[in-house]
């Protein structure tokens, strides 16, 4: 597979930039912004997200311009990442664009947008670098090829655990459809298993994703019917403490009551 080094992305970026009729902001991550921060040589793809429909539009218009061709991609690990567009040069250089949001649903936060870095700026096209910590949550939850050994790349050059935790933290508040957490986890333990790095407050994270993963467990058993604490503790097999923490988080939260000694899902308000 043909592999794309940092000066060859510069000049694609100035090509496309020739190519546009209004200003666009445009953010990297993946292996095209970790070529920039000098954390890898070559890439074979960049990724860049968009905050409008209309940014990603007039991006995609000027890749036309510029020589570029839109592909279908069948693969199953791709396709869960509900991207944009991908297109792709006659090199084989592909651009994968999303907008707000990455890997079905990952937000592009606030505080995301907060540390990423300027890089450069063109007449029509502003770059902006996601930060290398924001990098490893997206990396942890796809399962591409590399993935694995980017994230641990990005943590040999170090990284703020605390910020990685507080945003992950974040996503599943964001959206409490997805297992956000647990999807960190799987990813940061394959990490682990992998290159046998000793990763701080992996237990935390470990814990977070059980609690994550019991919660959602005990809400579905409570969708089918309202249950005392014993009849939960030998549904999960787990212990009564556990399963007690977490039945007050949830109670705390409104999304369950106690009543007669029974735990049901809080009603809610039409």
């Amino acid at each position: 597979m043909k592999m794309f080094d940092r000066n060859y992305i510069d000049q694609e970026l100035k090509k496309i930039n020739k190519h546009l009729y209004q200003q666009i902001n445009i953010f990297i991550l993946g292996g095209g912004a970790m070529s920039f921060y000098d954390l890898k040589t070559a890439t074979k793809d960049i990724d860049v997200i968009l905050h409008t429909e209309r940014e990603a539009s007039t991006l995609i218009k000027a890749l036309y311009k510029s020589g570029y061709k839109k592909i279908e991609i069948k693969d199953p690990i791709y396709l869960k990442m509900r991207t944009r567009a991908i297109i792709e040069n006659q090199d084989g250089f592909r651009w994968d664009i999303f907008v707000n949001k990455v890997c079905d649903g990952l937000t592009f936060s606030k505080d995301m947008i907060s540390r990423t870095q300027p890089f450069k700026k063109l007449k029509n096209l502003e770059i902006n670098i996601v930060s290398p910590e924001d990098i490893f949550i997206f990396k942890s939850v796809t399962s591409r090829p590399r993935d694995r050994e980017d994230m641990y790349t990005l943590f040999s050059h170090g990284l703020n655990i605390d910020i990685i935790k507080k945003e992950i933290i974040k996503q599943a508040k964001i959206d409490e459809n997805k297992a956000w957490i647990s999807f960190f986890f799987v990813g940061l333990d394959e990490l682990v298993a992998e290159y046998k790095v000793v990763f701080p407050q992996y237990d935390k994270f470990r814990e977070m994703a059980e609690d994550e993963m019991t919660e959602r467990l005990i809400l579905n058993f409570l969708e089918r019917k309202s249950r005392t604490l014993d009849e939960l503790v030998l549904l999960l097999k787990c212990e009564e403490k556990l399963i007690a923490t977490v039945l007050d988080k949830l109670q705390k939260k409104g999304l369950i009551i106690k009543k007669d000694k029974k735990y049901q899902l809080k009603l809610k308000k039409n």
